[in-house]
């Protein structure tokens, strides 16, 4: 995988192709469609990266929003082992680029239910908060937060 700009085709295949997890988390939260939101937190971000297979497959979307980050995926960004070990490494770095850019704390809200996000925001040197109800659904949500 790599990192590449974040060009209107390649965001646009992303929101199509929303994972059924992230499409639940947003629609909780925000009470929006996933592919709606794909394309909002796009338009809207200070700081934005698509994230593609080698073979230029688009699988993710990730950026920054005031001190908001955020990552939104394909069932294909996870769908192998290798995948997912280099979201891991790749992960810190954009977390630190992020940090550096900001100049300042970072954070943002993840349901409870995704416990492998929640595993990932750990590993990634988040700190994340005990659950609360979140959004207009009222759903169980942590706060995570990280520091430079």
């Amino acid at each position: 995988m790599r990192w590449a700009d974040p060009q209107e085709g390649l965001v646009y295949y992303v929101a199509a192709n929303i994972r059924r997890e992230d499409e639940r988390e947003v629609w909780l939260s925000h009470h929006i469609p996933g592919p709606e939101a794909v394309v909002e937190s796009w338009q809207q971000s200070d700081l934005c990266r698509c994230i593609v297979t080698n073979d230029g497959e688009p699988v993710g979307v990730t950026g920054v929003v005031g001190d908001r980050i955020w990552l939104l995926g394909t069932e294909e960004l996870t769908a192998t082992r290798s995948r997912r070990l280099q979201l891991c490494r790749e992960g810190r770095g954009w977390v630190e680029h992020c940090l550096k850019r900001v100049g300042g704390p970072i954070g943002n809200d993840v349901y409870y239910s995704n416990q492998a996000s929640i595993r990932w925001l750990k590993h990634l040197g988040f700190t994340v908060e005990q659950p609360r109800p979140f959004g207009s659904s009222g759903a169980l949500f942590c706060n995570f937060w990280r520091a430079a």
